[in-house]
Parts: C-alpha cells; sequence; structure tokens
C-alpha cells in the first residue's frame, strides 16, 4: 500500500492534469479520440457518443498505477509532463475496435455525433478516489465544456463514465439539463448478433448501482450469446468486483481480489464476458475475457 506522501502526489498531480486537459495522465489527447478516424462521425451535434476516454486509458492506467508512487520520491519530475504531453501517444487498438463496433451498431439507428478533440475525460478517478471537493470542481468544467456544444443528449458506453455523469447530474440538476443514456439502453431496439457460450462479469457499477444487471443480460441473450450461471458465483447478491478501483492505492489487494474472481469465474466456464474497460483490464491477466462489444455485429 502507498503511503500518504505518494497518495498526496497521486492526488496533486491528477487535478493537475484534469484542469490543464481533461485527461488524468501526461499523454497525448489523440490517444483519446483516434479511434474514430475513417467513421465519419460528424463533429458535435445535440446528442453524441461520450466514451469518456475509459476504454483508451484503462490499460494506460494500470501502467500509472505501478509507476506514479515510484515518481513521487523524484524531485521536479512534474516538469516532464509538458514533454509527454506531445510525445507520448500509447494506442490500444483493442480498446479502438470496441468503440468503433459500438458506434457502428449504434449508427444503424441512431443520429449522433462526436467531440473528437474536445471530448473530456469524465473525472471518474476523482470520484473513486474519495476526492470529492476536486470532482465537484472538475464537474462545473465539464458542464460548461459540453454546454458550449450545446450538447443534449449523452451516449455512454461504459459503466464508469455512466456512473459519473449520473453523479454530477445528481450535484447540478438546476444547471445541467442533459440526457444521460448508456448505449445498452439504445441498442435494446436494434437487431444484432453474436454467438457463443461465456460466464458474464458484472460490473458493480451497472449491476448493484444503475440497476441495469437484468437489462443487460436481455440485450446480451438477444444477440444470441448462452450466459452460463452459478448463482453463488454470478448471482446478484454474490457476484464480487474485479478489484479494479483499489489500484491507484493499493495494488496488491487490487490483483489479490482480481486473481481470486478470475478462479471463481472460470469454475462456471473459461470464457468470461464483461461490460467494463477497467474490469477487463484487471481480469484478463488471470482468466480469457471479452468484451461485448468486441463479440457482436450488426445485423
Amino acid at each position: 500500500m502507498i503511503d500518504e506522501d505518494q497518495i498526496n502526489f497521486i492526488r496533486r498531480n491528477l487535478l493537475k492534469y484534469l484542469m490543464e486537459d481533461y485527461l488524468p495522465f501526461p499523454v497525448n489527447k489523440s490517444v483519446c479520440y483516434e479511434w474514430a478516424n475513417g467513421l465519419n462521425l460528424k463533429k458535435g451535434g445535440e446528442t453524441i457518443i461520450y466514451t469518456g476516454c475509459s476504454y483508451q486509458l484503462a490499460e494506460l492506467g494500470k501502467r500509472f498505477d505501478e509507476i506514479l508512487p515510484t515518481l513521487s520520491k523524484f524531485k521536479g519530475v512534474e516538469r516532464f509532463s509538458s514533454i509527454l504531453k506531445v510525445f507520448y501517444k500509447p494506442r490500444d487498438t483493442r480498446s479502438y475496435k470496441i468503440l468503433r463496433n459500438i458506434a457502428s451498431v449504434l449508427k444503424s439507428s441512431v443520429d449522433f455525433g462526436y467531440l473528437y478533440e474536445n471530448e473530456p475525460y469524465s473525472g471518474t478517478i476523482l470520484l473513486e478516489m474519495g476526492m470529492i471537493e476536486e470532482f465537484r470542481e472538475y464537474a462545473k468544467k465539464l458542464i460548461e465544456l459540453f454546454n458550449s456544444h450545446g450538447v443534449k443528449r449523452i451516449i455512454t458506453v461504459d459503466p464508469h463514465t455512466h456512473y459519473t455523469l449520473f453523479r454530477i447530474k445528481e450535484m447540478f440538476s438546476s444547471s445541467w439539463n442533459v440526457e444521460i443514456v448508456n448505449y445498452f439502453e439504445v441498442i435494446k431496439n436494434i437487431k444484432i448478433k453474436s454467438e457463443g457460450t461465456f460466464v458474464f462479469h458484472d460490473s458493480c457499477l451497472y449491476s448493484r448501482f444503475l440497476g441495469m444487471r437484468d437489462s443487460i443480460r436481455e440485450v446480451i441473450k438477444s444477440a444470441g450469446i448462452v450466459l452460463k450461471e452459478d448463482e453463488m458465483i454470478t448471482g446478484k447478491e454474490t457476484s464480487m468486483c474485479c478489484g479494479g478501483p483499489l489500484a491507484p492505492i493499493n495494488k496488491d489487494a487490487s490483483d489479490k481480489i482480481a486473481r481470486n474472481r478470475a478462479e471463481a469465474l472460470k469454475t462456471v466456464h473459461n470464457k468470461v464476458l464483461l461490460v467494463c474497460p477497467f474490469c477487463y483490464a484487471n481480469l484478463s491477466p488471470y482468466v480469457e475475457a471479452y468484451d461485448f462489444a468486441e463479440v457482436i455485429s450488426g445485423e
């Protein structure tokens, strides 16, 4: 577990990067929006697809979880962040494929745009590290950005971004009149196809906090996927966290939770289906895992 000085270093730099560039880490911003190249999505509009940079940064976040506590021991290391923002472009092609699949399915029935280089990170990490006052400050900045682009309806694609926007709307209900929907709510009326047998790992946020456990399973099954269940492992009250949100503070404990969860899932089926980039990042070292959006296609 990291010490107080390391935590303060992480907290200070997270807020600095977010307030400067709308990203939690010092990376080139193209990392977040290049997935959309060639899809001919219109720029902006009242309805947008919003990735919150979650899929694109999930694997990178694990790397920063490992190195940030060490970097805190070197004085003046923060000044190198301006160099990283220009030259550091770690592209996650798997996440790009997932986002392109989601956008392609949505395009069959929804008119939406994308903010491209103006798309901000959601602020999830501030919320999950308990930095509530900093989160509130960043949320005001997000609202101003969305309002400046005339956004009225936001389609989210991952549970952490969706829950974060849900909390922002709770905090600022009087000043932010926007509809927030998840892509599962949109594609439930779209014919999509897939195949295969999996055990499903529920996202804690979708299942416990947003009440979407059953509706997501309905979409998965209607696509043609068979889900294996074990009430003691995949039940509503018994399903466990992947350990991901704990990683910035205690990576060893996070990894132990992930290993235990993966071993439990493997007793039900050897292939795991999930719908969260952070669950994938934490569980995939220990089990064969797939995101729902990488095994589907529109008909």
